[in-house]
């Protein structure tokens, strides 16, 4: 866990000005502009329900509020997913490549990858449905309510192993060049073999502690500027939320990549060096 941190760090820093490019085009202007246009998809309005509301039927009214936000604004969320997606593998193959691209070579490579890491993130999820939404949907419908909690705890458990044991597809596709969706999923849940809890013990800490950190000074931030008017309060919302979702995304795949790293082993290139 340390040396992938370390790694991490040591490649932000030797990459400085790439990556702030990157991550500044794909991560903080897409963000920043979604935040400006549609508020409400970045962060949700919460449902006040009146005093003595059943608490199921709280619940589901603010379930069924977020989700008719989300199919509002779907096609902006869809533009920023692929903003992210064609950052995020650019980002990895600007971070690990010891020919050094340049941020042209990069997002080309970064577009190039986008359909096989899009088609990989889709058949994960439905791997995720069948293995444990179906079963728990089954249940759902024939076992008392109290089993049925017990066994969706038992399923997210699963769903948190699954989560790890895709957690290195991205850098399987940007670093190794796997475009084939199926085959870079096998090599994840291959290169994960045997760290799989302590992985998910690391990514739990990790993001727990970032995201803390973020949403202490994303609410302090929103406090200040809530005094100076709505407009202000806006863009500054919006610059903030940006640059958090910049320096988070920037922070996590470089502890992907240090972690890729570690399990894959050096790259041919980097054995070929050492011999010539």
């Amino acid at each position: 866990m340390g040396q992938a941190w370390n790694e991490a760090t040591m490649l932000l820093s030797a990459n400085r000005d790439t990556v702030l490019a990157v991550v500044g085009l794909f991560f903080f202007l897409p963000y920043f502009a979604l935040a400006l246009i549609a508020p409400e998809a970045i962060n949700p309005a919460p449902v006040e329900a009146p005093p003595g509301t059943d608490p199921e039927v709280a619940m589901n009214a603010a379930v069924d509020a977020l989700l008719q936000q989300y199919a509002n604004n779907w096609p902006l969320l869809l533009v920023l997913t692929l903003a992210q997606f064609v950052g995020t593998l650019s980002l990895l193959a600007l971070l690990t490549d010891r020919a050094r691209p340049t941020v042209g070579e990069a997002l080309q490579r970064g577009l190039r990858s986008t359909p096989s890491y899009l088609a990989a993130q889709i058949l994960s999820v439905l791997f995720v449905m069948i293995v444990a939404g179906l079963p728990l949907a089954i249940l759902g419908q024939f076992a008392p309510p109290a089993a049925a909690v017990l066994f969706g705890l038992f399923l997210s458990l699963v769903v948190l192993y699954i989560f790890v044991k895709f957690a290195l597809v991205a850098p399987v596709i940007a670093i190794e060049d796997q475009l084939n969706p199926i085959a870079a999923l096998r090599r994840s849940w291959t290169l994960t073999k045997g760290n799989s809890f302590r992985l998910a013990a690391f990514f739990l800490l990790l993001i727990l502690a970032i995201g803390i950190v973020a949403l202490l000074v994303t609410s302090i931030l929103g406090l200040v500027l809530a005094a100076f008017g709505d407009t202000v309060s806006n863009v500054g919302n919006g610059i903030v939320s940006g640059l958090s979702n910049a320096i988070v995304g920037a922070l996590l795949l470089a502890v992907l990549a240090g972690v890729h790293r570690q399990l894959a082993g050096p790259s041919d290139e980097a054995v070929s060096e050492t011999f010539e």
